[in-house]
């Protein structure tokens, strides 16, 4: 499995810089370049609790809001549900023919 961090700075809070450095040493992870922020890789429950704890740790008190996005090695594709439901149509045909 991968997941991936994304980070969200306020700048009140402590920088970016600080924030990598901090992760680094912490979790053990870099940022990286795309359109997350961090993405490492897991592969048994135990292993994903143990990194997500570091990087909580690694945040915890700085400011920053995180988002983790976890995804399987093989995709699967998921069936979108219509939101709203369609409303029960009970008379098929017009009550007029």
């Amino acid at each position: 499995m991968h997941s991936y961090i994304d980070l969200f700075f306020a700048s009140s809070g402590v920088s970016p810089i600080a924030i990598s450095d901090r992760i680094r040493a912490m979790a053990g992870l870099e940022f990286i370049i795309g359109p997350h922020d961090i993405a490492f890789e897991w592969h048994t429950v135990e292993e994903f609790r143990t990194r997500l704890l570091k990087v909580h740790a690694a945040l915890e008190g700085t400011g920053v809001f995180y988002r983790i996005e976890t995804v399987t090695d093989e995709p699967g594709f998921v069936e979108p549900v219509v939101w709203p439901p369609p409303a029960v149509q009970h008379n098929v045909v017009h009550p007029g023919y």
